[in-house]
C-alpha cells in the first residue's frame, strides 16, 4: 500500500515587535527570534496537487502538533524524534491558529502532526500517541521585514488510520464487544466494581465509554477513555455504580476506533446488595454485646453473610456451625445472637435468641 498524500496551506503572519526606549538591551537569545502566528487554511488547493485533506477529515483529528525545525531535518511520523525544534505548540482548533517564536534569518521548515484524539502537550510526550497525518512545509526564512508568508504542507496519511490508503473511508465500527461485571457475579456488595471489557477493530480500538445510561454517547463528549490503538482490546477497568441499594444495575459500554466509528452498546447487569444482614453469635456479658476484654469472641463464632438469594429484602434461614463450648468462659452455657446491618448493631432487645448447649 502506498501513502495517501494531501495538501494544505499555512499562512504565516508576523506579529509586530515594538521596542521602546528606556527598556534596556534585549538578551542575545531574544534578538534573533520573532513571534509569528500560523494559520492553516484547509480550503486552498495547490496548483501542483490534485487532492487536499477534506475539512471533515481535519475536524476528525482533534489535536494538531506544529513544530518549527531546521530545514535539514528529515520528516517521519515519529513526532518524538525532533529534539532540535526551534518551537512547538498545539494548534487552536477553533481558529486553526498557532503562535510560535521562531528565529530570524534561519532556514527552517514547519512540521505538522495530526491526532484523532484530544491530547495536551504533556500527554503527547508522556507516551507514544497514534498519528493520523503528518507533513512538512518547504524551506523558508523570515526576517525583520517579513509580514506575511504562505506555505504549503504536504500531508501523508499513516497507513491504517482514518481513511485507508486505498482512499476508501473506514466506516466499520468496533465489533465483538463484551462486558462482565465482577466476573459475572450475581450481586455487588459495593458500589465499586470491576468491568472486564473487550472489543476488536480492523483498524484499531482507540477508546471506550462506560455508563449506566443506555443513551449512546457522541464521539466528542467527555467520558471517553482513550486507549492505545489496538486491533484487539481487552482490559479490567474500575467503575462506580449508582448508590441506590437493592436494585438491578445495568452497565453499558461503547467502543470507538481512530476514524470515530462507535460500536453498538453491549451491557451486563448485577444486583446491588450493598447492605447485608449479618448474624453474629457472642457470649453473653454485662455490656450488651460490646466487644471488650471481658468476653471471648472468637472468629469462629461469626457466621457468613445472610442473604435471600432471590430477594435480599426478605428474611432467610441459616444454621450456624463451629460454635464450641470450649471457646467460651460463660458457665451457664447460654449464648445470644445479634443482627448487624451495614456495620451497625441493631437494638438487640426482642431479637436476641438464647441458645443452650
Amino acid at each position: 500500500m502506498g501513502f495517501c498524500r494531501n495538501f494544505l496551506w499555512l499562512i504565516i503572519g508576523v506579529i509586530p515587535f515594538f521596542l521602546f526606549s528606556g527598556c534596556g538591551d534585549l538578551e542575545p537569545e531574544m534578538q534573533d527570534t520573532r513571534p509569528v502566528v500560523l494559520k492553516m487554511d484547509f480550503n486552498q488547493r495547490s496548483s501542483s496537487r490534485s487532492s487536499q485533506i477534506s475539512p471533515s477529515e481535519v475536524n476528525s483529528h482533534n489535536t494538531h502538533l506544529i513544530l518549527a525545525l531546521p530545514s535539514g531535518e528529515n520528516l517521519s511520523s515519529n513526532y518524538r524524534n525532533y529534539n532540535s525544534s526551534f518551537a512547538q505548540e498545539l494548534m487552536n482548533p477553533s481558529d486553526n491558529k498557532v503562535s510560535l517564536e521562531i528565529p530570524l534569518n534561519t532556514q527552517m521548515r514547519i512540521f505538522a502532526f495530526l491526532f484523532s484524539e484530544d491530547y495536551t502537550m504533556p500527554q503527547l510526550f508522556s507516551g507514544v500517541r497514534e498519528v493520523g497525518y503528518y507533513g512538512e512545509s518547504q524551506p523558508f526564512t523570515i526576517n525583520a521585514q517579513t509580514n506575511n508568508l504562505s506555505l504549503g504542507i504536504s500531508l501523508i496519511q499513516v497507513p491504517g488510520t482514518g481513511t485507508d490508503t486505498d482512499g476508501e473511508a473506514d466506516t466499520t465500527s468496533p465489533t465483538n464487544t463484551s462486558i462482565s461485571i465482577n466476573s459475572n457475579a450475581d450481586n455487588a456488595t459495593s458500589t465499586s466494581v470491576t468491568l472486564a471489557i473487550s472489543a476488536t477493530d480492523s483498524v484499531g480500538v482507540t477508546g471506550y465509554y462506560v455508563s449506566e445510561s443506555s443513551t449512546a454517547p457522541a464521539n466528542n463528549v467527555s467520558g471517553w477513555v482513550t486507549v492505545t490503538s489496538t486491533t484487539s482490546y481487552s482490559a479490567n477497568v474500575s467503575f462506580t455504580l449508582s448508590s441506590i441499594d437493592n436494585e438491578s444495575k445495568t452497565v453499558f459500554v461503547w467502543f470507538k476506533d481512530s476514524a470515530g466509528n462507535i460500536s453498538l452498546a453491549t451491557s451486563d447487569s448485577i444486583m446491588a446488595v450493598y447492605y447485608y444482614w449479618k448474624l453474629i453469635a457472642k457470649q453473653v456479658d454485662s455490656d450488651s454485646f460490646t466487644d471488650g476484654t471481658d468476653e471471648l469472641f472468637l472468629s469462629n463464632a461469626r457466621s457468613t453473610f445472610l442473604e435471600n438469594e432471590n430477594d435480599p429484602s426478605q428474611t432467610t434461614f441459616m444454621s450456624i456451625g463451629n460454635l464450641e463450648k470450649s471457646n467460651y468462659a460463660d458457665t451457664d452455657e447460654k449464648y445470644k445472637f445479634k443482627l448487624v446491618w451495614g456495620g451497625k448493631t441493631v437494638d438487640s432487645s426482642g431479637i436476641t435468641k438464647e441458645v443452650t448447649w
